[in-house]
């Protein structure tokens, strides 16, 4: 394999685990809402989200490998993963199997994990706002911010569609960003400069996971 660097964009990384972590929430919107409403809309999904990340993730108690586990079912449970996939691996997602595509995506859970689940040790006074939701086609966008004490806000949007009954997330963009296109974009240059062999990717991955 070439000696390429497979990584996903740090700083949006980091501010989707402060999304999660964040030890305090809000909403911005002061509509009274049923509760039943808000836990089956899309912004209520993402409030759940972070509220289950920060009480499962950011316990500084926890062992790295328990915390990478808790990653990973924040994942499962939250994200679209099979679609995520497919997007990431761009027009290549066509030349394999069902399987390998099932085993990329548990690959790529666990490569986020592996990276980035101990950052949620590390936040402390950021703030976690939900905002307003906006329809565009089949999919949701759901606004947020991450206040800080020592900076401006970041600004979050998570793109989300409906599977089933219910909303799952498929994109996230960070200061207008797109963490999928950034990350599709990474690993098609590993792919490209494998003689487009997308078990190279695989390969690597499971290197790096331990998978």
């Amino acid at each position: 394999m070439a000696n390429s660097k497979i990584a996903i964009p740090t700083a949006a990384m980091i501010a989707i685990a402060a999304a999660w972590a964040g030890p305090a929430s809000a909403t911005m919107s002061t509509d009274i809402v049923a509760e039943v409403a808000v836990e089956t809309s899309a912004a209520g999904v993402i409030q759940s989200l972070a509220d289950q990340a920060m009480t499962e993730l950011t316990d500084r108690s926890l062992s790295d490998d328990t915390r990478r586990e808790k990653f990973v079912s924040l994942m499962d449970q939250y994200f679209a993963m099979d679609v995520v996939s497919r997007f990431v691996l761009g027009r290549y997602w066509r030349s394999i199997s069902k399987e390998e595509i099932e085993e990329f995506s548990v690959l790529l859970q666990n490569y986020l994990a592996l990276n980035y689940a101990n950052q949620f040790k590390e936040f402390n006074g950021e703030q976690f706002v939900v905002g307003n939701e906006t329809q565009k086609n089949k999919d949701t966008f759901v606004n947020s911010q991450i206040v800080r004490q020592d900076g401006p806000p970041v600004n979050i949007v998570w793109r989300m569609r409906m599977f089933g009954d219910s909303f799952k997330i498929i994109d996230v963009s960070i200061e207008g960003l797109s963490m999928g296109i950034t990350q599709r974009d990474e690993f098609t240059s590993v792919i490209q400069q494998n003689n487009d062999d997308v078990g190279a990717l695989t390969k690597a991955l499971k290197a790096k996971t331990g998978l």
